[in-house]
């Protein structure tokens, strides 16, 4: 992968003229599309393009004009879209003629949820993911690989902590997490980190309970579960929820500048090179706010960020601010709350007990709410709608989107209706009449169809096959009148937003099952499920999203049209360059 020089400066008189055609253009009537095809001209004036793309399909996402053949983009802006002929007539003496040779133009991505932080640390730490995104399938092979981590300088970024990310009990031979007792086969001296695909449990070795401070003595926390050994109450290295992932964030949080600007550079450089112009840090704590902050005040941002604060750190809200203007490409656009857990971990919170439950709980275990008393949770709505934030709402459980649902409504109620777009993030296991009541309340979900492929199987055992075919109900939501996002929650699993629309248009489990043909989306339904109605969950539907004029040159170049391939391909394809605001900010090496 090479990294681009950085966004390019564009005089402030071709700048100024441009906006000024626009907005001529706003006056203008509608573009009339050419005989014989869909691909009308739609451009602001005549003006001269610094760059022009052509020689491959541009799917534009916009409705009334689908597919071109050009795209013209100066200052940064998108001024025509149409058959290369017309779009050519934009072309200067300065103006860089960019042949897609055969490739697609698409916008750019906008992932519904991500942890953009953590890109960094993934691809840093050591790869404990599952085939096809990793090797890892049996425990000897997670401490086979976490071994190669000990004499690795990443050990000194990560304040001594061998670290590895993605393992899944679920897929392992195994079929459990490992304990201290494992992880102390990598190091008796260093403290070791395995960080669950789910984000959501942590296993550590022997030292690492040493260093957090967890012994027989320590209680487990509200909304978490240090888990023990068998005959004694001594831990046994697995952690899960509130116990795991403040430990998580302390040791993925680097404590120099140094090291905080390294793991953003990767962080970054790895969302770039999945075709992400706008990323997203779902869940921000005060270090982690202060990282991008500081990142984006050197200018280092080349991409565009939004993050949703942590909800025991609001107060940063107030502090900086939400709203949707960049400074310096960084944003708070709201606040983030985590209602539950994770469905494949077995911590999402149901009104049915799980099939399958989890070491040392009985038939009846249902998982478990993270903030378990409503009127904290309704304290929180209440806040947020007072002040104008947007909320996304973590709650993959029934149980939680029901919390969800009666905690949010007396805010409704008390404030009134206004454009907020409150987010339920996941909703694995929503059920009908709960899309009925967020359709109601104006809730827009955004959904994990990614689970169908890595789960759908384990779904099976866990909850069982009737209910398994519902998960991630997109086209449910769709039918309900709302848009839906759909999302990869990474570091969760790879960043790879070809495999999310994949497994939106499909919806195949690893063993070639089909979870929920009646949920699937049409490819063009998927692309906008992280384009364009992405753009609209952040309340930028005016300016991305979707390759219109007037609309920030946010772009993705792919190595083939997700529209038109076979769908089970769709997974397959690359991204080929990134380009933000009319600069190439990515560019895959071959």
């Amino acid at each position: 992968m090479t990294k681009l020089s950085t966004r390019s400066m564009t005089t402030v008189s071709k700048a100024l003229m441009t906006f000024a055609v626009i907005a001529m253009m706003a006056c203008s009537p509608e573009p009339r599309p050419l005989a014989g095809s869909n691909s009308g001209l739609e451009q602001a004036a005549v003006t001269l393009a610094d760059i022009i793309y052509h020689g491959g399909p541009v799917v534009t996402v916009n409705d009334a004009n689908p597919l071109a053949e050009a795209v013209a983009v100066s200052a940064g802006l998108i001024i025509a879209v149409g058959y290369a002929a017309d779009v050519m007539k934009m072309a200067g003496p300065d103006t860089q003629i960019v042949d897609l040779d055969g490739d697609t133009l698409v916008p750019g991505f906008i992932d519904g949820h991500a942890h953009l932080g953590g890109f960094g640390a993934q691809a840093m730490s050591a790869n404990l993911l599952a085939q096809p995104d990793g090797a890892v399938d049996n425990i000897d092979q997670l401490i086979a690989e976490l071994q190669t981590q000990v004499d690795s300088p990443v050990v000194a970024r990560m304040g001594g902590w061998i670290v590895g990310m993605g393992y899944d009990d679920a897929i392992l031979a195994d079929r459990r997490h490992p304990t201290r007792s494992d992880l102390d086969k990598v190091s008796t001296v260093s403290p070791v980190l395995a960080v669950h695909i789910s984000g959501h449990f942590a296993a550590v070795n022997s030292v690492g309970l040493e260093r957090i401070g967890y012994s027989s003595a320590t209680e487990d926390p509200t909304g978490g579960v240090i888990r023990r050994l068998a005959d004694s109450a001594e831990p046994n290295g697995v952690l899960e929820e509130l116990a795991a992932i403040p430990v998580i964030n302390k040791v993925l949080s680097p404590t120099t500048r140094e090291a905080r600007t390294h793991l953003l550079e990767q962080s970054q450089q790895m969302a770039m090179s999945f075709g992400y112009t706008t990323a997203q840090e779902g869940r921000a704590f005060k270090p982690s706010h202060q990282a991008f902050l500081d990142f984006a005040e050197q200018g280092l941002l080349d991409i565009d960020v939004v993050a949703y604060i942590d909800y025991a750190h609001k107060d940063l809200i107030d502090n900086y601010g939400a709203g949707i203007v960049y400074r310096n490409r960084y944003r708070i656009g709201g606040m983030k709350l985590t209602l539950d857990g994770s469905p494949q971990g077995r911590t999402a919170w149901r009104t049915l007990p799980y099939l399958l439950p989890p070491e040392g709980q009985d038939s009846n275990y249902r998982g478990y709410p993270a903030i378990p008393n409503d009127e904290d949770v309704a304290a929180l709505y209440d806040e947020a709608f007072a002040k104008g934030w947007q909320v996304l709402a973590h709650a993959n459980g029934d149980a939680a989107a029901d919390q969800l649902i009666r905690t949010m409504r007396p805010a409704l109620e008390k404030y009134g209706p206004a454009d907020r777009r409150p987010v339920l993030i996941h909703g694995q296991l929503l059920r009908s009449d709960q899309l009925d009541a967020l359709a109601e309340l104006k809730v827009m979900p955004s959904l994990f169809p990614m689970h169908t492929f890595y789960w759908g199987d384990w779904y099976d055992e866990i909850i069982g096959p009737e209910l398994a075919q519902q998960i991630s109900p997109m086209r449910s939501a769709l039918d309900r009148g709302m848009l839906a996002t759909s999302h990869t929650d990474a570091p969760v699993a790879l960043p790879n937003l070809m495999q999310v629309m994949s497994a939106t248009v499909n919806r195949v489990s690893r063993s070639g099952k089909v979870m929920g043909p009646d949920e699937r989306l049409t490819p063009l339904e998927a692309l906008k499920a992280i384009t364009l109605w992405g753009a609209y969950q952040h309340f930028e539907e005016d300016r991305k999203g979707s390759i219109e004029v007037g609309k920030l040159a946010d772009l993705v170049i792919l190595s083939a049209n997700p529209l038109t391939v076979d769908p089970m391909q769709i997974g397959q394809i690359r991204v080929k360059e990134t380009i933000k605001e009319g600069t190439t900010v990515y560019r895959a090496s071959n």
